[in-house]
């Protein structure tokens, strides 16, 4: 059994006590640490609410850490847990920048421990579901690849620290996401990156818009628009919206709702829907929670099996790459050459 302790109490927190609480084969939830909220955590879940991280790291019954807080704590978390030989699962954003997600995969491969990186994009159904048909060869070459994340505004919920500018904002914890998905569906590394970061005003938080354009090794072009300054009523649809176009058929990619193909010519069709989420009165339910428990998960079974997990350290890496591309081209108005591994 691989026992986790979860880092973190808040909204993210619970969900990945329930997931290891209700989901998990072969491993499971055993203790809770960090935030106000951690001992009524740990009393809902039935395990121990231990009070000091280093706690956590010395008690040899805890083979890894599940590391849900604030993008500014990872490095440190990451990196003291590598030292004490426990195996990471970390949330998205991996990291402020590419140096220190660099240092954190470093600490974990000489500690000989995996490193995970949450990207439940990858695991959502449509999202997924897509992915096996572009690896299938449903729509021939791949091509272009447009994701479009756009809202009036943002819902923070139990991330204030977004508003935080050393947070990096916007660009950053949505961007952790956009990026991952151009890299993940193209199945190539980024040569080239063009892009212009906004802020029009009408958020308290920095960042909140952002364009790019990005250039794969494989001769596939992707882009992403995310916007958190949307007029009301907004664009339905939009929070999660891919177009994926191939040589011979094409992917519509609604990431809460439908997933279209048209191949071959044909017309449209209806591929596979998302069950409907409740993000207010069920957000523990079934329907959100699978992308969770998916990667949770393999985590455990990468641990098992001695084996790199499916979202590995370098994946989430490469994904604050492309943000801090976008940063650099933003800044001077240049596009980035990559540089590829």
């Amino acid at each position: 059994m691989v026992n986790v302790a979860v880092i973190g109490s808040g909204f993210m927190g619970r969900t990945y006590a329930e997931c290891l609480k209700r989901y998990s084969n072969g491993g499971g939830l055993a203790a809770i640490h960090g935030g106000r909220r951690a001992d009524q955590l740990a009393k809902d879940y039935e395990v121990e609410s231990i009070v000091t991280y280093e706690q956590v790291l010395a008690r040899p019954d805890i083979h890894a850490v599940l590391i849900a807080t604030p993008q500014t704590l990872h490095l440190q978390q990451v990196t003291a847990a590598a030292k004490a030989g426990k195996h990471v699962l970390v949330e998205k954003p991996m990291a402020l920048n590419r140096t220190e997600c660099e240092t954190m995969v470093r600490a974990c491969r000489d500690a000989g421990v995996n490193l995970a990186v949450i990207q439940t994009w990858r695991f959502r159904g449509t999202v997924a579901r897509g992915k096996e048909l572009i690896n299938a060869g449903r729509i021939g070459e791949l091509r272009m690849i447009q994701l479009r994340t756009m809202f009036p505004k943002a819902v923070l919920g139990g991330k204030p620290w977004i508003e935080e500018d050393d947070s990096g904002g916007m660009i950053l914890d949505q961007g952790s996401h956009n990026f991952d998905f151009l890299r993940f569906y193209s199945g190539s590394e980024a040569t080239r990156v063009f892009g212009r970061i906004q802020d029009y005003g009408k958020n308290s938080f920095p960042y909140p818009s952002a364009m790019a354009q990005v250039e794969f090794a494989s001769g596939v072009m992707g882009q992403t628009w995310m916007t958190y300054e949307l007029p009301q009523p907004g664009i339905a649809n939009t929070a999660f919206r891919a177009l994926v176009v191939g040589s011979t058929g094409m992917l519509d990619i609604d990431g809460y709702g439908q997933l279209n193909v048209a191949v071959d010519g044909k017309p449209w069709e209806l591929f596979w829907e998302q069950p409907a989420i409740d993000f207010k009165n069920q957000p523990l339910g079934p329907s959100r929670l699978e992308a969770f428990y998916t990667q949770v998960q393999d985590f455990i079974d990468s641990i098992r099996e001695g084996r790199p997990p499916a979202v590995t350290g370098e994946d989430g890496m490469a994904a604050i790459e492309l943000i801090d591309a976008v940063r650099q081209s933003s800044a001077t108005g240049q596009a980035v050459e990559m540089n590829l591994r």
